[in-house]
């Protein structure tokens, strides 16, 4: 591959990240606190919950990729990740995000070879796929993944909350999709 490709390769993934933000976004959009913070549903996400949990997820990732140290127990800071508090208002929260967003730019962008293999602690590691190459790539590609399932749980959330789907258009009820 040539640094083209390479370069090329970094911006669809940093795109194809943005994007799934942006879905994020359009789920809360319109949306007072009351109904970001509601549980609709039979789970028990609310959106601006998701919203928390999905910041900390790109967080860390980036963060390992960059070689920053993490927490030391993995499991209560993915805990954590779920609890909101006052200060987690959507406006807030989607501050976050854009600056994680800008963070991840940044070091993927910086990233000379995607397929550099990414130091996982083994504490991490346990709830990993096994015998799995942890590089660059694969993270983000995983981080994707996690944002593009959790992207149709806000969808559902939303459209329980008040029956708006895709962008926030609302769907007429028994009306056909086309």
């Amino acid at each position: 591959m040539t640094n083209d490709e390479i370069a090329s390769e970094q911006q669809l993934l940093v795109r194809f990240l943005a994007g799934q933000r942006e879905a994020y976004r359009q789920a809360v959009a319109g949306l007072d606190e009351e109904q970001a913070r509601s549980v609709p549903s039979a789970s028990a996400l609310s959106l601006s919950a998701l919203i928390k949990h999905c910041i900390d997820g790109e967080r860390t990732m980036i963060n390992r990729i960059a070689g920053a140290e993490e927490a030391a127990d993995p499991v209560a800071k993915w805990q954590a990740g779920w609890q909101l508090t006052d200060a987690d208002t959507v406006p807030a929260l989607l501050a976050e995000w854009d600056e994680v967003g800008r963070r991840t730019e940044q070091v993927l962008l910086a990233e000379p070879d995607l397929d550099r293999v990414v130091d996982i602690p083994a504490n991490v590691r346990q709830w990993l796929p096994n015998d799995t190459a942890y590089t660059v790539r694969w993270l983000v590609l995983h981080s994707i993944e996690e944002l593009s399932r959790h992207a149709g749980h806000a969808d559902v959330l939303r459209e329980s909350i008040d029956g708006a789907v895709g962008h926030g258009v609302k769907q007429q009820p028994g009306a056909a999709w086309g």
